[in-house]
């Protein structure tokens, strides 16, 4: 094969698996209510980057919508029997805290562990949020890194492996214009990462 064929197909290749959602996996540790796994494939999309042929990421995100939360609170008394918020770990944040913005349980595996630090200010990843094309992207407000990736937080998140990290994103609900990032007529959100390596773009259709 001539280098130049070789480049072609490197450049197909990159643009093919960049465009390429992955489809996460739902086996893991505990039986899912079909109510909840419906809920968690409606609102968790995937992304992925590679340069050249090799894989620099992959990252799934849920959308903690109104109707993932109340879906994963039942999950949760069902499995515990118990009142998530008097409990402190990793599943109760997600589960007590609502209001605060667009919030997003995002899960990232690099090629690199160093790469994979979305919560530090020296991240070579760049997170934004968009809501329609003529909006500048809007940063997080926080990034909390998860403690771990214990069977607890797998058996509602399956698409956890043993390598990567997962972290809870809020994002804000207004622009900085004071408009808001999810637009009436559009009901689209679409989370960016952005790095020298390449993007991952991941979208929700979050209102008919």
């Amino acid at each position: 094969m001539s280098p130049r064929l070789v480049h072609t197909f490197l450049l197909v290749f990159s643009v093919f698996a960049a465009t390429c959602a992955p489809k996460p996996s739902m086996r893991g540790p505990g039986q899912l209510d079909d109510k909840y796994e419906i809920q968690l494939k409606q609102w968790t999309e995937g992304g992925r980057v590679y340069h050249s042929i090799d894989r620099v990421m992959f990252v799934y995100a849920t959308y903690l919508s109104p109707d993932f939360r109340q879906a994963f609170g039942n999950q949760y008394v069902k499995i515990f029997g118990i009142d998530p918020g008097k409990v402190d770990s990793d599943l109760e944040m997600i589960a007590t805290s609502v209001g605060r913005g667009h919030e997003f349980f995002v899960f990232a595996d690099t090629s690199n562990l160093d790469w994979n630090n979305f919560d530090e200010a020296d991240s070579v990843w760049r997170m934004a949020l968009w809501g329609g094309p003529d909006q500048l992207g809007v940063p997080p407000v926080s990034i909390t890194r998860f403690k771990g990736r214990g069977p607890n937080l797998k058996a509602f998140f399956p698409y956890l492996n043993d390598f990567g990290r997962s972290y809870f994103v809020v994002f804000p609900v207004d622009q900085p214009n004071g408009r808001p990032v999810l637009e009436p007529e559009r009901g689209l959100l679409q989370i960016k990462l952005a790095s020298a390596f390449g993007t991952a773009t991941m979208s929700w259709k979050v209102r008919e």
